[in-house]
């Protein structure tokens, strides 16, 4: 649906939650914002630019917003659709756009060496199924404007966090924020509002500063790829409890680091916390290696944890 003047959102399933792509279709060109996975451009994309009397054609710009591929893997199926688009996203997550296996290698599997966490194999295959991507014609640092229409520019931030190089669209004409998953509340929601699984933000100081960015910019609404639509107070409530619950991880990490009697890995850590921190499937806890990982990494850095080994993982204990 057209959720402000020009912005469209289609929402497409991902299992049992959705990821949100956008069209900004301005009287100059039109700017599709993330491809979600291989054939929703096509199957969900298309059919929607028909019943809005788009041609597909005029699709000018190609953005992804970061290295997940839930948010690139349909960049072929988009380059089909538009072939004459420009393909862009952060150079900082390039890399990763353009080739599934370093996406595998260094997002997926990041912790597979210090925590013994990995993609099984059959999961790894099927990102690589459910994925086709195609070169980055233009890499953005941020700072840059688009030009959708005669008085319609919006603005390229970056706000990183989730990942290293994830950039938000800003909307000054309707005061709205399309930020993906720069900010990711206290879980990942399912289509029916319960939590799927933890939020899976990467670097934390980077995080809590690109909401505190968002608060900052006071929009009157926030569109986001997993979640409702965010307006007025909501738009506040939202951020808030995103920044807060950043806190939360910082206490239980210490208390539990503190409590144990000998000191924990990675996997224990999540383990243990699951139940502290969300009521997500207790399965589902693993993904804490997420947040875990730049919040660990900070609190070494911050003089307050050390680290060791044992069995060839990493520990953590209180310094």
């Amino acid at each position: 649906m057209e959720v402000a003047p020009g912005i469209h959102r289609i929402e497409a399933p991902l299992g049992d939650r959705f990821v949100a792509m956008y069209l900004l279709v301005g009287d100059e060109c039109t700017m599709l914002l993330d491809t979600g996975m291989d054939k929703m451009p096509d199957q969900y994309v298309a059919p929607y630019l028909d019943q809005i009397g788009v041609p597909a054609s005029k699709i000018r710009y190609v953005l992804n917003s970061h290295a997940d591929y839930d948010h690139t893997a349909g960049n072929a199926s988009a380059k089909e659709l538009a072939p004459n688009a420009i393909f862009m996203c952060h150079y900082l997550d390039q890399a990763m756009v353009e080739d599934i296996d370093v996406m595998i290698r260094d997002r997926y599997s990041e912790f597979a060496v210090d925590h013994g966490i990995d993609e099984s194999e059959e999961g790894k295959q099927a990102i690589r199924d459910a994925s086709r991507h195609v070169p980055i014609d233009i890499a953005l640092s941020g700072g840059e404007r688009i030009r959708l229409g005669k008085d319609w520019f919006v603005e390229i931030l970056h706000t990183p966090g989730h990942s290293r190089g994830h950039l938000t669209i800003h909307d000054p004409r309707s005061q709205t924020l399309i930020i993906f998953d720069a900010t990711l509340w206290n879980a990942v929601l399912r289509k029916d509002g319960k939590p799927a699984f933890p939020p899976t933000y990467r670097f934390v100081d980077t995080y809590v500063a690109s909401m505190n960015r968002f608060a900052g910019m006071q929009p009157k609404m926030i569109l986001t790829s997993h979640y409702p639509i965010y307006k007025g107070a909501g738009v506040h409530e939202f951020l808030a409890e995103s920044r807060a619950y950043v806190d939360r991880v910082d206490q239980a990490l210490l208390q539990a680091i503190g409590q144990a009697a000998t000191p924990p890995t990675m996997r224990e850590l999540t383990e243990q916390l699951g139940s502290v921190l969300g009521e997500w499937p207790s399965a589902a806890s693993v993904y804490l290696v997420n947040p875990f990982q730049g919040h660990l990494e900070r609190l070494v850095q911050y003089g307050l944890v050390t680290t060791a080994r044992r069995d060839g993982l990493l520990t953590y204990q209180l310094a």
